[in-house]
């Protein structure tokens, strides 16, 4: 029998430093984190076709999150903050990466990733029966870098750059 995958088998990191990188994870009040990658098409009919031609031409990548406000948890603060202090262009965005956990590398504690830069959207601060939240999206700002991050460093490395 086929095994499905399990999400937490997805580790997600958001990097909250200032002058520094610091990636932390995304879990403790995170309730849902649903990556859209939203394939973006074009179509052509030709005369002599009697179907049209799909091709997929690029994406328009999100995240769409939901959260608990749990303050004490780094990356729930700084998502916050981008909504409380209303922050825009540059100081909206961080890098974003995404871990396979079970796509582990030949080096320990290390897996298979992608990063993304990423414009911090928060729509709303919910109250659920007294609890406080906040939803909203993480939107790609360019293209995304395959590589490995390191589980115990924090540190992501793109697929053919050297390590130090």
């Amino acid at each position: 029998m086929a095994k499905v995958r399990q999400r937490r088998s997805v580790a997600n990191y958001l990097n909250v430093g200032k002058e520094a990188e610091e990636f932390v994870l995304m879990g403790a009040g995170f309730i849902d984190l649903n990556e859209v990658p939203a394939a973006q098409t074009t179509s052509k009919k030709y005369v002599n076709d009697k179907t049209a031609r799909k091709a997929v031409i690029g994406y328009d990548w999100t995240t769409a999150y939901v959260t608990n406000q749990i303050r004490d948890e780094k990356a729930v603060e700084f998502i916050c903050n981008v909504g409380e202090m209303q922050l825009t262009g540059p100081e909206c965005e961080t890098d974003y990466v995404i871990v396979d956990l079970d796509k582990k590398t030949s080096v320990e504690n290390e897996y298979k990733a992608r990063k993304f830069r990423v414009a911090i959207e928060v729509a709303s601060f919910d109250n659920t029966d007294g609890d406080m939240g906040a939803t909203g999206n993480l939107h790609a700002v360019g293209d995304l870098v395959s590589g490995k991050f390191n589980t115990v460093t924090k540190k992501f490395t793109a697929d053919g750059e050297v390590k130090a």
